[in-house]
């Protein structure tokens, strides 16, 4: 353990760890509170509380990606491993590739066990973004850059560093997993697999490369494609 981890005792970083698990679900319960009041702006105080809503968010998730930061940056175990910017890409495509095949035998299995095409969370996401054009810039622009950041910087770069020795190298990755499947809402044991996985894979190449701007560049890559997906079909309507 390094000596800037000592200064944190483990219950403090587990009470961290907490919040910082709950504020990151705050930002898609504003969304919901968001669309209600788009589906009621006959009242005359609602167009305000859109806005208020939409600000709300979109500093919130500043609040949090800051926070996450200076955690990582105080507490990161593992030094930067120098790679030039085409091992990086080569990392994120090859990763992608992994992340690709692996989520898509695991969906093939949802459907056939359980007749399910999309995980709740993807339908959630889906629901919003149809909802109003307000929603589906919102859902995009997060989607896309806010949430990958914020999440690699908690369930990667935060969670990863605050509780295991520089050593360690499956715990961290498996840890990281779990508790990234269990932020994301599903409905069935294939569905927990799929986010177990994705979550595994990002764990492992922050692990394997020492540089969390990898991970965070394939999870964008990943919600850049899974929103281009969505948004097409919506827009083309």
């Amino acid at each position: 353990m390094n000596s800037s981890n000592k200064q944190l005792s483990l219950s403090q970083r587990i009470l961290i760890m907490i919040a910082l698990a709950l504020v990151i679900q705050l930002p898609p319960v504003i969304e919901l509170m968001i669309g209600s009041g788009l589906h009621n702006l006959n009242y005359h105080w609602m167009p305000w509380i859109v806005t208020f809503g939409v600000m709300a968010y979109t500093i919130l998730f500043f609040v949090i990606i800051l926070w996450a930061y200076q955690l990582f940056k105080r507490y990161r175990r593992w030094p930067v491993r120098t790679k030039s910017w085409g091992s990086q890409i080569g990392w994120i495509l090859i990763s992608y590739l992994v992340l690709l095949s692996g989520v898509g035998a695991l969906s093939t299995l949802n459907q056939l066990l359980y007749h399910q095409t999309t995980t709740s969370n993807n339908d959630t996401i889906q629901s919003l973004a149809q909802s109003s054009p307000v929603l589906l810039v919102i859902t995009a622009l997060s989607g896309i850059f806010l949430s990958p950041l914020a999440e690699e910087l908690i369930f990667r770069g935060v969670l990863m560093n605050f509780f295991f020795k520089a050593s360690s190298f499956w715990p961290p990755i498996l840890l990281s997993g779990l508790i990234f499947t269990l932020e994301h809402s599903s409905t069935t044991i294939v569905s927990y697999l799929i986010y177990f996985f994705m979550g595994g894979v990002l764990a492992f190449v922050y692990r394997a490369t020492g540089q969390l701007k990898i991970s965070v560049g394939l999870h964008f890559l990943n919600n850049l494609i899974a929103m281009l997906e969505l948004i097409i079909p919506i827009l083309i309507k």
